[in-house]
């Protein structure tokens, strides 16, 4: 007659023989043995790529990150489209715009000008232009230097052309003293250098001049 026990019917445990865990273990480190084969020559080669090609990394990355700054660069003051705007004794007004400016620190006294334009106005309410190439504002003196050829626009008419040129901003003069070429509504005047006095009011050809006038002849 059959029990109804269960610690009677139930089956024996069954504990794995030692030499199937013998034959499992050797087949696991077989395996490992075999993947190891096949990974550390993998690595070495990645290695050995990497060695090879870190130089050029270094390089893309600092094509990325632009040119270096050198040291003396971080103390210099640069600023784009600039404009200065002040008045003379006289309480006339001057503007000097330009494309950029650089100023080698912030208690320098010489500002240079990348493409500078100084715009100077008369008592009378006229106004006068002076363009460059370059320029170096003085900010103490109030004066600018101008070079790389430069351009004299008076609001009458009048034209100057010349390399080099001064301005005093604080007495509303100009000078040069390089080979200058003018022309107004009245002629064509040439010299040697020109002095400019009261912003353009006046203005003198200096050394060997040579001037061309337009008459207005009469019929008869």
């Amino acid at each position: 007659m059959a029990s109804t026990d269960p610690t009677v019917i139930a089956p024996p445990e069954r504990r794995p023989r030692p030499r199937l865990r013998r034959q499992f273990a050797a087949a696991q480190s077989s395996r490992l043995v075999a993947a190891m084969k096949m990974l550390l020559p993998a690595i070495a080669l990645c290695l050995i790529a990497l060695v090879v090609i870190w130089p050029q990394l270094l390089q893309v990355g600092d094509s990325f990150k632009g040119p270096r700054i050198a040291a003396s660069d971080a103390d210099t003051l640069r600023v784009a489209n600039p404009r200065f705007v002040g008045v003379d004794e006289k309480d006339r007004p001057y503007e000097i715009i330009a494309i950029a400016a650089r100023q080698e620190s912030e208690s320098a006294d010489d500002v240079h000008l990348d493409g500078p334009q100084a715009d100077m106005m008369t008592e009378a309410g006229t106004w006068m232009t002076l363009t460059a190439s370059t320029g170096v504002w003085h900010k103490r003196a109030e004066s600018v230097d101008l070079g790389g050829g430069v351009a004299v626009f008076h609001e009458a008419g009048h034209q100057l052309a010349t390399d080099t040129a001064r301005i005093d901003l604080g007495e509303g003069t100009a000078a040069s003293d390089d080979p200058t070429t003018g022309q107004s509504p009245g002629g064509n005047v040439s010299g040697e250098g020109f002095r400019l006095y009261d912003r353009g009011a006046r203005i003198v050809f200096t050394g060997k001049a040579r001037a061309v006038l337009y008459g207005s002849g009469t019929g008869g």
